[in-house]
């Protein structure tokens, strides 16, 4: 029982680390400018997101990619608010760095059909918000290996960078809020969100 113990804490404790780069991040913070960075629409035009965003009020959520399915389930979960969202005046905005071709496959896991999807594959807006981080040869090989997630098919790059699951309220093109939390698996709730989005002028 002692060595059943010893192995999954060797495990999980190995898990962590290769996952470590998710903590050393610096991500852009509130009262700053959202930076100038080159997207991709599901058309696979180049968008700048600065420009894209302009004046308006806008919800910007950053996502690991159509493969993660605390990621689906999230983008799920804005979908019944959005609503209320529209109602308050501000856009919803996922970004991935999945490449444009795979957005499709966020569209049907999260059941989204209403709100604009942006590929950052050659991670732009990812590194410009300060919310990226590389997953290590160990880690990547992993993924492929023991959960058949190959991240350079889902991006068509070599980076292997992923964002740190983020949601950034922005209005006039600056940072007015800004939820980032290295545990995956926690986000922020819609009911949050939304509380959030009426406190705001």
């Amino acid at each position: 029982m002692k060595h059943l113990l010893l192995l999954f804490l060797t495990i999980c404790t190995t898990s962590l680390m290769a996952q470590g780069g998710m903590y050393d991040i610096c991500p852009l913070k509130n009262s700053e400018e959202v930076p100038s960075a080159q997207v991709y629409n599901q058309e696979g035009n180049s968008v700048d997101l600065k420009e894209y965003i302009g004046e308006r009020k806008v919800v910007l959520v950053f996502y690991r990619g159509g493969w993660c399915p605390y990621c689906t389930r999230h983008l799920s979960a804005l979908q019944e608010v959005k609503g209320k969202i529209d109602s308050l005046g501000f856009e919803l905005i996922a970004i991935t760095p999945d490449h444009f071709q795979r957005l499709d496959s966020s569209i049907k896991r999260s059941r989204n059909e209403e709100y604009q999807l942006f590929s950052d594959a050659d991670i732009n807006a990812i590194n410009a918000f300060g919310i990226g981080w590389k997953v290590d040869d160990e880690l990547f090989k992993k993924y492929k290996d023991k959960y058949n997630l190959d991240l350079e098919w889902w991006s068509n790059a070599k980076h292997h960078v992923l964002p740190v699951p983020s949601v950034f309220i922005v209005n006039k093109g600056i940072v007015k809020y800004q939820h980032v939390d290295p545990k995956y698996s926690q986000r922020l709730s819609p009911k949050l969100l939304v509380a959030f989005l009426e406190s705001i002028d």
